[in-house]
């Protein structure tokens, strides 16, 4: 939690003149000809469907598109207001954290546990839950938060940066962004309780005491700004609220500190695992399919 401190703030000025334009043209390469022509052989090799594409489409297709009614939904998303998409985002977690509240002191006021039992087997991620077919908790864990600390600092960095990033990706993408890493972050925290902790625990020697289940917003924050520190590296942070920083530098800083408090077992609160999860989702995202997109000339926001 205390780390997430660390990508709270981004200087308002640097966020206005690169998120505008940077993501709508194509990244001309300067390498040499020899060497243009590996890379982009490379790349169609990859993500063939980005480069070769024919010149015209058909009409029909064009017109199977538009009443596709996903597709539709896409572009209302897609039309309305940022900031709409990002309060509406922020007051899903905030209904899901009074939820919790109202379990808890219906438990503790009544003794009635149900809504407790109901909350911890829906909101949580768990391996019970992933074995029982509770699957979608994989993504409502990552709009669930117990604490207010915990909510008010995971929120306080997804204001910070959802602005800038659903300017730069478009509503629906940030929104899928926002998922994909909160699924991916569920899934590593499993794999690691699964099969890394043991390990490490009989290696050694050391009994944890891991906690039954996790839950917030902070794998789907680390993937949003790890997007964001992969499309603009040289984006300053502020440490601290305090210390400027390059955005690569701190993100890559925050991984490396995850990666240790992981192997060292020397936090049992915080699921590093997690953060680590979000953090490849959002360099995944960027490096797999933003940046092929931009190379070939079809990202359109």
């Amino acid at each position: 939690m205390v780390r997430a401190l660390l990508l709270a703030c981004l200087r308002p000025s640097t966020l206005t003149t690169t998120t505008s334009t940077a993501l709508q043209r194509p990244i001309v390469s300067k390498l040499p000809a020899t060497i243009r022509h590996v890379a982009t052989s490379w790349r169609v090799m990859i993500r063939p469907h980005y480069y070769n594409q024919p010149e015209k489409s058909s009409l029909s297709k064009a017109l199977q598109q538009q009443r596709n009614p996903i597709r539709q939904f896409q572009r209302r998303l897609d039309n309305a207001n940022p900031n709409t998409v990002l309060y509406a985002l922020l007051g899903v977690n905030g209904a899901v954290f009074l939820a919790w509240q109202y379990a808890v002191n219906s438990y503790k006021t009544f003794g009635d546990g149900r809504w407790l039992n109901f909350m911890a087997a829906n909101f949580m991620n768990s391996a019970e839950a992933f074995k029982h077919g509770r699957f979608h908790t994989l993504l409502t864990s990552s709009i669930s938060h117990r604490d207010l600390g915990h909510l008010g600092l995971n929120m306080l960095v997804l204001y910070s940066m959802g602005q800038a990033a659903i300017e730069a990706l478009g509503a629906s993408r940030f929104l899928l962004l926002y998922s994909g890493a909160g699924i991916a972050a569920s899934l590593a925290t499993l794999a690691y309780r699964q099969y890394v902790r043991p390990m490490l625990e009989r290696k050694r020697l050391v009994r944890g005491s891991a906690p039954f289940g996790s839950l917030g917003a902070s794998g789907s924050v680390m993937g949003i700004t790890t997007f964001y520190a992969c499309a603009f590296p040289r984006t300053t942070f502020l440490l601290f609220f305090v210390i400027p920083m390059p955005a690569i530098a701190v993100v890559l800083g925050v991984a490396g500190y995850d990666f240790y408090q992981a192997f060292t077992l020397k936090n049992e609160v915080v699921d590093s695992a997690a953060h680590l999860g979000g953090t490849a989702y959002g360099a995944a995202y960027w490096f797999l399919r933003v940046r092929p997109l931009l190379r070939a000339g079809r990202w359109r926001v």
